[in-house]
């Protein structure tokens, strides 16, 4: 018989249930885990040897199995590489802000489909969209991790591997556990997810999830420099996009989070600066400039940073037209932090 993930709880139900178990017992066990971090099930002492041998029969942990974890000089940034049981690669990271903040990036599919061109993730195409549990046992080990450092993981961002507008239905699923009480207690505030611009998406979005935090893979302030560089503008250019976007912001009244990254040449021309203060002037948003990483794309590419002074020059420009903006710290360079940077390499060494 096929094992389930423990981190199904209707499957898990459905077993105590089958099996004459009381429904309390199921508190117990997400207790257990969720609170205390227990991943032995002998170790759940709280329940009969009845229940615990059943669970050991029935249930596992990991589906994901650990091939790399490395962390940073300065132990700010810990990157994890899993691989899948069916041989894909996937990475999260785990980033500890000097303010205390603890923040989880999760991946939610194996590889993009969306080929953004400076993305090392989309290099990889899709291979496959993950599991509400695969998902769910990476928030796990780095909420386990950071308790035993006496801290608490405090915020996730689905800002890894993959679209999570293109896995819907499992991103919801495990907004709604992460966000549960029992589980790992996050508010819905406390959860960004990241889009590069799925307009049905973004609709959906705005109806089931209110209180949580929209970022968008903006990256330029026109179509014709977007197309280039994201595909996706092809299908839902600014116009289709900003209106999902304006309407997202008149239903929650909450601050959209641009994502711009910096490329020389590419995107970072003064008037860009300009065309983007334009664009956003008005609306409710937070520009994250992020500096560009080289080892995103591949040498071909040809793209490098844009210099720091004129990062420096659109944000000026930007505070002009009342947009406040950051720029990203850098987090993870030496350990290839920045999504699909690992996976890629693992990818070629098969």
């Amino acid at each position: 018989m096929q094992k389930i993930s423990i981190h199904n709880e209707e499957k898990v139900k459905e077993l105590l249930e089958n099996n004459g178990e009381k429904t309390f017992r199921y508190s117990q066990i997400e207790n257990a885990i969720y609170k205390n971090f227990i991943t032995d099930f002998d170790e759940m002492t709280t329940l009969s040897k009845n229940v615990r041998e059943l669970l050991k029969e029935n249930c596992f942990f990991d589906s994901l199995t650990l091939d790399q974890e490395i962390s940073s000089d300065n132990e700010q940034t810990t990157k994890m590489l899993w691989k899948t049981s069916t041989g894909e690669f996937i990475e999260s990271v785990i980033m500890r802000h000097l303010s205390g903040r603890v923040t989880l990036c999760v991946s939610c599919q194996a590889g993009c489909p969306m080929a953004c061109s400076f993305c090392a993730t989309g290099k990889l195409g899709l291979q496959k969209n993950l599991t509400a549990y695969e998902i769910i046992e990476q928030i796990f080990y780095a909420a386990k991790m950071i308790n035993s450092e006496g801290a608490r993981l405090r915020n996730i961002v689905f800002m890894g591997m993959g679209e999570p507008f293109l896995n819907y239905n499992v991103v919801k699923e495990v907004i709604q556990f992460a966000s549960h009480q029992k589980k790992f207690d996050l508010g819905n505030r406390r959860i960004t997810v990241s889009t590069c611009g799925i307009v049905p998406g973004i609709i959906k979005f705005t109806e089931d999830f209110p209180q949580t935090s929209l970022a968008v893979s903006l990256h330029a302030p026109n179509d014709e420099i977007r197309k280039k560089i994201m595909p996706v503008d092809h299908t839902w250019p600014l116009e289709k996009l900003m209106e999902a976007l304006d309407a997202y912001t008149k239903k929650t009244n909450k601050r959209i989070f641009y994502e711009y990254i910096m490329i020389n040449g590419v995107n970072d021309h003064i008037k860009l600066a300009h065309e983007l203060g334009k664009l956003l002037e008005g609306r409710l948003a937070h520009v994250n400039f992020i500096p560009y990483n080289p080892g995103e794309g591949t040498a071909s590419d040809g793209f490098s940073p844009t210099p720091r002074f004129i990062i420096e020059k659109f944000q000026s420009i930007l505070k002009h037209y009342g947009i406040p903006s950051t720029i990203r710290a850098t987090m993870g360079d030496d350990i290839d932090a920045a999504c699909g940077q690992l996976a890629n390499k693992r990818k070629q060494e098969f």
